[in-house]
Parts: C-alpha cells; structure tokens; sequence
C-alpha cells in the first residue's frame, strides 16, 4: 500500500514539474526574443512546440523570432498554419507589432471563409444525420468564428452566418438525446418515442430562367449544365445566391442576377417557416 501511495506521488510531482517547466519554458523564450537572442528563442519555443503540440501563445512568438531573424516566408507559413489550428485566435494588439497583427489580420481575411465554409458543411452533415449535439456545436461555433472576424466579415460569411442561424434553429428542434437509463425506463413502460420535427423542403413559386442566347457558333451547337445554390429566406425570398457549377462563362452572370429575384414558398420545420438551402440544376440545350 504504501508503495503504491508513492508512486501516485511520483507522478503527481512529475506532472507538476512538466507544466512548471513549460512555463517557464515559454517566459525564457520570451526573456530572449526580448534580449534580441532570437536563434536561442526560437531554438526553445521549437522544443516546447515538440514537446506540447501548437500552441498560439508559443506560435505567435515563434513568428516573431522568424521575423526578427528575416526569415519572412516562414513567419508567413507560421501564420497560415496557426489560422488554419486556431481560427478564432487573434493576438493582442499590444502585445504584438501592428506588422504581425496587421498580418494575421491579413491571412484571416484570405483563409477564413474557406475555414467558415467547411465548417458550415460539417455541421450541415450533422444536422443531416439529426446529430444534435453535433449541429449545435458546428453552427454556434461558424456563428462565434465569424463574429469573430468583425469588419473584415465580407464577401460570403455574412450569408454564411444567415444560413448558420437558420440551421442553428433547426438543429435545436432535433430532439435532445435521451439518457440511457431514461430510455429503459421509457421502454419498461412503454412510453412513445421522441418524435423527430417535420422539415418539409422549400417548393419554388417564381424560379424564371434568363433567356440563353449564345453568341458564337460552338455554344449554339452545344449543351451546357450547371448547379446554382440559392439560400432562401424564412419569407421565401432569395438572400444570396453562388455558382456551385459553372454552367456556361456567359451564362452563369445572368443566372446569378436572376437567381436574386426567384421566390419560394419556405421551408419548414413543424409548420414554421425557417431558412434554407437549395440547389438547382440548371441545363441549356442548342435551339432547334
């Protein structure tokens, strides 16, 4: 017994000593990069980020040291990779120069929207699947990534927030998974299962397509398909629409200014209307 008593102690200790040390770690680097010995620094954060994995607090240091010692297409590269780790992650405006702020402001603007886009698709999955836990988590994550990105939340991440709260409501419709003991009980006395919310899919009211008038001999001759992908509103209008497969180069322009204008009646999720998604497929054929 009191062998084993010891050998708890032991490792509580070492433990112990290996978070104290990673401190302590961190603040030496800190303590040369802020001697200008920038080769030790970075010699000491490569060895904490071996030891722990990535860290922002280590890595926005390590871009630093790259910086100082000129090696700039690294420090991007370090930027790139902690954005891609840590999307959400920006560093203090004074702790760091404005020229590494201004450049993980830079590399968010770039990055973010594909990130906030796969983020999106993997919730959505989750949602399809009528993973709870997993929708919720993936949309109130996208929705707090792109707050996160404040005014430089342009392009498709406001509609991607839009679309993010819709299903964001739809997932917290999805029933609440039941406890294993809650379900034997239900079962011994023969209780109703949950029942999952009616979603009924949005139908289109308006959906005109422009005139296609092809202007040289080969697109007269030939068929075009495509896929534009509208986001529909919960009063059945069209918020946004994006070229998911091109149909045609002269085509696809006026298909997105006339996708704008098309009207649905809304999807719904136990008789409420709530926002949604929708791909239409879209085929030019030659005139006969």
């Amino acid at each position: 017994m009191r062998r084993s008593f010891l050998s708890s102690g032991v490792l509580s200790l070492m433990l112990l000593s290996t978070a104290v040390f990673a401190q302590e770690s961190l603040e030496r680097a800190k303590a040369l990069y802020g001697s200008a010995a920038y080769d030790d620094a970075l010699g000491v954060l490569v060895r904490l980020r071996t030891a722990d994995g990535p860290r922002a607090d280590v890595e926005q240091y390590r871009i630093l040291c790259l910086i100082a010692l000129g090696r700039v297409a690294e420090a991007d590269e370090a930027v790139r990779a902690i954005v891609k780790a840590f999307p959400s992650f920006v560093p203090e405006a004074g702790e760091m120069p404005p020229r590494v702020v201004e450049l993980f402001a830079k590399t968010r603007r770039e990055l973010l929207p594909d990130i906030a886009r796969t983020a999106y698709l993997e919730a959505k999955a989750a949602l399809e699947k009528k993973d709870r836990a997993a929708a919720l988590a993936g949309f109130e994550a996208l929705v707090r990534l792109i707050d996160s990105a404040g005014a430089d939340a342009t392009g498709s991440l406001p509609e991607l927030k839009i679309l993010a709260a819709g299903f964001l409501d739809l997932a917290r419709a999805l029933p609440a998974p039941v406890p294993v003991a809650e379900t034997k009980a239900a079962a011994t006395e023969s209780a109703k299962p949950v029942r999952a919310p009616e979603i009924v899919p949005p139908i289109a009211v308006r959906q005109t397509m422009p005139q296609w008038v092809p202007s040289d001999a080969m697109s007269r001759q030939g068929s075009f398909s495509g896929v534009v992908r509208v986001a529909i509103n919960a009063a059945g209008r069209v918020d946004s629409a994006a070229i998911e497969k091109s149909v045609h180069p002269a085509y696809d322009r006026l298909l997105l200014q006339a996708a704008r204008s098309w009207e649905y009646r809304p999807a719904t999720s136990d008789g409420v209307a709530v926002p949604s998604e929708q791909l239409v497929q879209v085929q030019l054929k030659p005139r006969q």
